[in-house]
Order: structure tokens, then sequence, then C-alpha cells
């Protein structure tokens, strides 16, 4: 069993029911889970990024929705998100 919350499965379903896929991985991206951002989330955003049909401002929306979280961890986890994103993603996350 994966150590995500309650909370957390219950907001990736959300944003499944949506189709929302990049939300949605913004959200597995910043867990409650006292650890790093896994890879395989951050590396699907960072392609996402790179396709004309992804609204970047809705994912930056979403990153800064998780940023603003009470958990100091999932904050966390948003911000280290958003760095990487800025580091290694498509120059259009900046503008």
């Amino acid at each position: 069993m994966s150590g995500q919350t309650l909370t957390d499965r219950i907001a990736a379903a959300q944003y499944s029911v949506t189709g929302s896929a990049v939300a949605r991985a913004v959200c597995k991206a910043t867990t409650h889970e006292v650890m790093g951002p896994k890879k395989k989330h951050l590396d699907y955003l960072i392609q996402a990024t790179n396709e004309t049909n992804v609204n970047i401002p809705q994912m930056a929306d979403t990153l800064f929705e998780r940023a603003t979280n009470s958990s100091w961890v999932v904050v966390f986890k948003a911000l280290v998100t958003t760095h990487h994103l800025m580091v290694h993603g498509n120059e259009r996350i900046l503008s």
C-alpha cells in the first residue's frame, strides 16, 4: 500500500473524472507522502510542457493551488515540482 492519504486519492480521482491528466499528475506529484515527487510524475509533467495542446496556465494554477495547501509536505513538493519544470521543462512554463 502506498503512503498516499485518503485526501490524495480523492483529489486524484476527481481530476481523473474531470479528464485533466495534467492536474492529476500534479496532484500525484504533490501528495502528503514525506518523500520527493516521483520521477514518473515529474517526467510526465515535463513531457506535457512540450505538448502544444496542454494548457500551461492551468498547470501553473494547479501547482499554485497545491502550494497554498496547509500541509508543509504538499507545499514543499509543489515548489520542488515547479522548480523542476522551470529547469527541465519547455520554456513556455516560464512565460
